[in-house]
């Protein structure tokens, strides 16, 4: 939803004068011989009364030009963070990391409900972190949002927290007056959670846009695959998402992953055919899957897929192939086929490629520390962030970052391939 402009003060200014300063407004009328006459003129204090009504009527329209973002040109988004988490490990962390160095955000807070709320041995590098950003940054951490005072307007909460904790921290935002949420995929455990979220967040008199973090929806190497297909002759797009799991640390991740390879690790592929090949659920025509690059199974009591691979076509006629592997190693692709679904791959496009892995080596030698994941995938994360700032704050699009509404479309294709694919495998 675009925000209104705000009003110019000079245009109210001006309007305001001819209003009260024309000959009707101020009480003249017309003699027989078109000349004006006064029946009410106008003494110094009236003139007094209108100089002070113009400047209060300009002094206010600044104001509310502050309060809406509006205006015109980027406004300085207010921004709180839940869920920041262990510092270099924890996604949150870096999110703040990033938040800090953008010249139209400031931080507020951050609201961290387990080393400051259950934790009884907070670890010194978090103690440390945030005693520095408190004293040097003047950034409060809370245990909860309820510590908090309402939030000023422009403000945006970035929710990092556990996909489980989504839906009561959202209606926290939302009722602490949040008109921005960030949240990181996939938004929440169920679409009916998500629907929810959606139906709080547009029922507020001022409506609270919502975002969610599918990097894929930005990402150089999926921009470069969909621009050149279309220079290919009946191009299919192919998107590849790879992992390096071993095969005995399968069962391990099934357990932590429970919501299925589909809701968690091939939802950002999901997110792209939601996007730019209006599939949905009520659009699909089939899913097929290829056999020969699938396996399922059950381990630890969870069944679920080790690896997938299937083709989306739509009753349009459009189509795509999501193909997910976790125990394929650390790159990714996004393959243009020439000639359809079988034809032959013309071009990959590697994630990361070779100038980026070498860039990673780089920073991750000079803080082994850090999850080299965030380094892999930085320009993503800052690119999504700066996208949603600056259509917060100027109330404009925010392009290719993924609505809430395509979160709920990209869940409820999740569940329904999910089913689809255990039948055929």
């Amino acid at each position: 939803m675009m925000l209104p402009p705000s009003p110019s003060p000079s245009l109210l200014v001006l309007l305001l004068s001819l209003l009260l300063l024309n000959p009707v407004s101020a009480g003249w009328g017309k003699n027989k011989d078109e000349s004006f006459v006064n029946p009410y003129p106008l003494t110094s204090d009236d003139f007094l009364t209108i100089i002070l009504t113009s400047s209060a009527v300009c002094v206010l329209s600044l104001v509310w030009m502050v309060v809406s973002g509006g205006g015109g040109g980027s406004r300085t988004v207010n921004v709180v963070l839940v869920g920041c988490g262990m510092p270099k490990k924890s996604m949150g962390w870096y999110h703040l990391t990033q938040l800090l160095s953008m010249p139209n955000v400031n931080v507020l807070a951050v609201v961290e409900p387990f080393f400051l709320g259950v934790c009884t041995d907070v670890p010194p590098q978090f103690s440390t972190f945030m005693e520095d950003l408190s004293k040097n940054k003047n950034i409060k951490f809370v245990k909860s949002m309820a510590d908090l005072d309402d939030f000023p307007p422009l403000t945006m909460v970035l929710l990092a927290a556990r996909t489980s904790d989504n839906p009561f921290l959202f209606e926290q935002a939302l009722d602490k007056g949040a008109k921005c949420i960030y949240l990181e995929k996939p938004g929440a455990p169920t679409v009916k959670e998500l629907e929810r979220m959606k139906n709080l967040a547009i029922s507020r008199t001022v409506p609270c846009r919502v975002f969610l973090g599918y990097n894929k929806n930005v990402t150089r190497y999926v921009k470069e695959a969909m621009e050149f297909s279309k220079t290919v002759e009946s191009a299919h797009l192919e998107f590849v998402h790879n992992n390096a799991y071993k095969k005995e640390e399968l069962t391990e991740c099934f357990s932590r992953n429970s919501e299925g390879m589909l809701k968690n690790m091939a939802i950002h592929e999901l997110a792209l055919l939601v996007s730019f090949f209006d599939v949905r659920v009520d659009t699909v025509f089939k899913i097929t899957v290829d056999k020969s690059k699938s396996e399922k199974l059950t381990l630890g009591g969870i069944t679920d897929f080790s690896k997938v691979s299937f083709q989306v076509t739509t009753l349009a006629g459009a189509s795509a192939t999501v193909t997910a592997d976790r125990c394929a190693g650390t790159v990714s692709f996004a393959n243009v086929k020439k000639g359809g679904s079988e034809g032959k791959t013309v071009q990959a496009f590697a994630c990361p490629s070779p100038e980026e892995t070498a860039k990673v080596a780089a920073q991750k030698k000079a803080d082994p520390e850090i999850m080299e994941y965030f380094l892999s995938q930085s320009d993503d994360y800052l690119t999504l962030k700066t996208n949603v700032v600056r259509a917060f704050g100027e109330g404009t699009d925010a392009g290719d970052v993924a609505t809430i509404e395509v979160a709920i479309e990209a869940l409820k294709l999740a569940e329904f391939a999910t089913a689809s694919l255990m039948r055929q495998l």
